[in-house]
């Protein structure tokens, strides 16, 4: 799978990879709801905090081919619970 950073739109493939400003929103993040999400018509994964969500959401229907909600995120294991209640990756 590949992944964008949503402040410099770097592209990468694995979670050793990703730049400084991802692990800056991501540290920002820790213990909140974060979102994945893969836009049509784009290949790579987008991160966003729930906050851009609902701003995102409020502006314009989005038209996504996959969502992935990640609560009580753990920024440095990269872990949170899905609406499964299960401990889940972000990058899984």
């Amino acid at each position: 799978m590949e992944y964008r950073c949503p402040k410099c739109q770097q592209v990468f493939q694995a979670e050793a990879e990703f730049c400084p400003h991802l692990a800056q929103f991501f540290a920002s993040l820790h213990g909140q709801k974060v979102w994945r999400i893969r836009f049509l018509h784009r290949y790579a994964f987008e991160f966003y905090s729930d906050a851009q969500i609902q701003a995102m959401v409020a502006a314009e229907p989005l038209n996504v081919s996959e969502v992935v909600c990640i609560e009580e995120f753990d920024a440095k294991t990269f872990m949170g619970i899905n609406a499964l209640g299960k401990h889940v990756s972000i990058f899984d």
